[in-house]
């Protein structure tokens, strides 16, 4: 079965810390205690938001595969080929269209009109997006909430992108904070799972997987 995973600089599984062999060679599941241990992982294209780090291979899963928590497990796996275009600037960009769709929740809460929903509506990317927070005036309590949302989004884009070795921790943080953004705008927990099926989506266009 080819599924995706994520793994530190240098092929290291993040949570693991085994470091995989070089593509077509398999790496059999260690039995350990740990369940990160015990089988090897990997994702499905709609699991991609939930695990970002610092490279993203294809992979082959053999043997016995489940999906179990947001992942697959499976006997074995191998690395196929990298998925180049996974670099830190495309993890900030991802970053960057997860904080417009937190900005576009913060609109839906905002008085159309307003000079607080002028200035967010007027956002183009995350460096406007961070000077407007510190400028919107007063809001009430669900209004700020929102707006801090956005707010918080667009200073991890600017991480990202001021420090590349971060970009995977920036990414995976602003996939999160939309997805409980749109929660938050909508008043339904069930808009997290739409929010992250957007997600994998953007990034499966993207990066044609």
């Amino acid at each position: 079965m080819i599924a995706y995973k994520f793994l530190r600089e240098g092929r290291v599984g993040p949570f693991s810390g085994v470091a995989w062999p070089a593509p077509g060679e398999w790496l059999h599941g260690g039995g350990g205690a740990r369940a990160c241990e015990a089988r090897v992982h990997g994702c499905r294209v709609e699991d991609l938001p939930e695990w970002m780090d610092h490279e993203l291979w294809h992979v082959e899963l053999g043997g016995d595969v489940a999906v179990d928590c947001g992942k697959l497990v499976a006997d074995r796996g191998r690395l196929v080929e990298r998925v180049a275009p996974w670099d830190a600037e495309f993890m900030a960009g991802y970053a960057e269209a997860c904080a417009l769709r937190a900005r576009d929740c913060a609109l839906t809460l905002l008085a159309a009109g307003s000079p607080a929903h002028a200035a967010l509506a007027a956002c183009a990317d995350a460096e406007q997006l961070a000077a407007a927070g510190a400028v919107l005036g007063p809001l009430d309590a669900r209004e700020e909430r929102a707006a801090g949302y956005a707010g918080d989004t667009a200073r991890h884009v600017l991480g990202a992108r001021s420090d590349p070795a971060t970009a995977p921790i920036h990414a995976a943080v602003n996939g999160f904070i939309a997805a409980h953004a749109a929660a938050f705008a909508q008043d339904d927990v069930t808009a997290v799972g739409r929010e992250r099926a957007w997600q994998s989506d953007w990034l499966a266009r993207r990066l044609a997987l």
